[in-house]
């Protein structure tokens, strides 16, 4: 073998071998990055004693961490999406910035639960309603579409020709 060919050679293994490890990089970067799953829990009206006209929507979130980084949640919106589709546009409903002290931390491969919280009046009129959380990492994680279930908790209409007390 000549000159040439040897340094085809070797500039062709050099070749292989960084692909190789930018392959394995990129995989081992997949493996370990936050994957966030938002799931509506359970529902509820909460009213006060004192003032009963205040009663809101308590959305109890769990978020589900199935990767190997811990993340914590910085915004939680609920929104209104014109399709079906995660990327569609949207239209923010209510949405809440969680000071930095209070922001709930999801440990790596686990989950944590959190409480949203939302007038009673305030129920969107909407067929695509989802809860949209914004990540400390600056990706977001969306949850699934919130059917009649959560409504479902408003307070019956009396009957008519009835005074409301």
């Amino acid at each position: 073998m000549e000159l040439p060919e040897i340094a085809i050679w070797v500039s062709s293994g050099s070749a292989v071998f960084t692909a190789t490890n930018a392959i394995v990089s990129y995989r081992t970067f997949k493996r370990v990055r936050p994957k966030v799953k938002v799931r509506l829990w359970r529902t509820s009206i909460v009213t006060y004693e004192d003032d009963s006209k205040h009663a809101q929507y308590q959305f109890i979130l769990r978020f589900l961490n199935n990767g190997t980084t811990p993340v914590s949640v910085e915004r939680i919106e609920l929104h209104r999406f014109e399709s079906w589709h995660p990327w569609a546009r949207s239209r923010i409903l209510v949405g809440k910035r969680i000071r930095e002290d209070e922001r709930p931390t999801i440990p790596a491969l686990d989950g944590t639960t959190y409480s949203f919280y939302m007038p009673v009046g305030s129920k969107p009129e909407a067929r695509y309603v989802r809860f949209r959380v914004l990540l400390s990492n600056g990706r977001t994680a969306i949850g699934p579409v919130l059917g009649d279930e959560p409504w479902i908790l408003d307070p019956p209409e009396p009957p008519p020709g009835t005074v409301p007390h």
